[in-house]
Parts: C-alpha cells; sequence; structure tokens
C-alpha cells in the first residue's frame, strides 16, 4: 500500500491598495522539481495550536518579513491530491490550501528573512498577468476566486 499524508496550509494573498493586483512569490525549491520556480500563494504549514488566521500572520512574516492583516473573514478553500507517480515526494499526499485575502500596506517584502529560503521572488500581478505564470496547482484558481470575491464585496 502507498504511504499518504495530509498537509493543510495556511496561506496569505496581499491585495494592492486599489485591489487591482495580488502578490504572488516564487518557489525556490531546487531539490523538488515539481515545485522549483513555480509560482504560488506566499504561506505555509500550520503549527500545533495556532489557529487558521494566526498561521498566515506568521506565514507572511516569516516569509515575506511583513506585517499582514487579514481583510476578509472566509478563507479560499482550495484541495488537491498529488499521487507518488506524478511528484517527487515519495507517498500520495492530498494537500488543503487555506488562503486569506490580506494587506501589507506599502510595507515592501523582504526575502533575506526567509529562514528556508523557500522563496526566490515575488511579484504583483493582475488576474490576466498571472495567468501566464508558471503556477503551483491551486494558485491560479484561489487567484481567480480572490479576484471574483474583490469584484463582488467592497474589501478594499
Amino acid at each position: 500500500m502507498t504511504k499518504q499524508k495530509i498537509i493543510v496550509a495556511a496561506l496569505g494573498i496581499p491585495v494592492s491598495s486599489d485591489g487591482k493586483k495580488v502578490l504572488l512569490t516564487q518557489r525556490h525549491a531546487p531539490g523538488v522539481s515539481a515545485w522549483h520556480h513555480k509560482w504560488q500563494i506566499a504561506g505555509g504549514g500550520v503549527d500545533f495550536g495556532e489557529t487558521m488566521e494566526q498561521a498566515v500572520v506568521r506565514e507572511m512574516y516569516e516569509e515575506l518579513h511583513v506585517k499582514a492583516t487579514i481583510i476578509h473573514p472566509y478563507p479560499i478553500v482550495k484541495t488537491s491530491i498529488w499521487y507518488s507517480s506524478e511528484s517527487d515526494e515519495k507517498m500520495d499526499t492530498q494537500v488543503i490550501l487555506i488562503s486569506y485575502l490580506v494587506t501589507i500596506g506599502d510595507q515592501v517584502p523582504d526575502l533575506s528573512h526567509d529562514p528556508d529560503w523557500e522563496t526566490s521572488a515575488y511579484g504583483w500581478y493582475t488576474l490576466e498577468e498571472a495567468r501566464i505564470l508558471d503556477c503551483l496547482p491551486l494558485t491560479l484558481p484561489a487567484v481567480q476566486e480572490a479576484f471574483e470575491l474583490l469584484a463582488k464585496h467592497e474589501i478594499i
């Protein structure tokens, strides 16, 4: 029987002050070809005892060295399964991504503080610009839903 695991990640989607762009990061994972140089939503694993909201704020600080504020109370939830035969993982993995819309105001991300050097670049993108990036699975559907939320609600 193939080994299996579930990963739950808390992610933050920074929204520009005009609501027209979101910040994405480029993954630095030279040992995992399926992830290396792919664009993604910043974030990571939830520590024991943390709420999802606390994890988002912590992860944004760890990866981007910014203080994020959640601006919409309901997350965007996406899930996917990567089978061991399709990835560099040695087991079937179900990934559950829980993404919150956040603001970082006029802060400029600083990648030099990322303790694991997981991020090699970042950029602000419209939905159309994000569509042409080489993204990790679930990134574009979450970004598209973020823009739909921004259009429906007066979040910014």
